[in-house]
């Protein structure tokens, strides 16, 4: 797939070689790993945060290979999925960045073309997971902003 708001041509389309096979030195068992990630969400970490430590403390790659479920889905299961995806946060914490740097720096015009770009994505993002059913039809940017 191409990149979103530059020529070139973006990454291939990958896919991870340990997919789909049994991995023996995993110890946990699937409900011992839904406990795991369940107690790191109320201690305050991000769904990738979470994929992050369970792959360096317990040895685990992915968690859709042991448990043949994300982590978002354990998450939406036991009810302490975020209100907002991450990766929309992510833009709305990257947008108010670069509007903060702009007040500063009136004359910054190639940040201000990217505050427009990284709007756009929001936009874009928002308007997905609306479709999708991830946010409420009555949730609203602007008051996140």
């Amino acid at each position: 797939m191409a990149k979103m708001h530059t020529r070139k041509k973006g990454r291939s389309g990958s896919r991870n070689t340990f997919y789909g096979m049994k991995h023996n030195w995993i110890q946990m068992s699937q409900i011992e790993l839904e406990e795991a990630v369940v107690q790191m969400r109320k201690e305050g970490l991000t769904a990738s945060m979470i994929g992050i430590r369970l792959r360096d403390l317990y040895g685990v790659p992915k968690l859709k290979y042991v448990n043949k479920k994300k982590i978002g889905d354990v998450l939406a299961e036991n009810k302490i999925a975020p209100e907002v995806p991450e990766d929309l946060m992510g833009l709305i914490s990257k947008y108010k960045k670069v509007s903060k740097h702009i007040n500063l720096n009136r004359n910054d015009l190639n940040n201000d073309r990217r505050k427009s770009l990284i709007m756009a994505k929001m936009l874009r993002l928002v308007r997905y997971y609306k479709r999708t059913g991830r946010l409420s039809k009555g949730w609203e940017l602007n008051k996140v902003l």
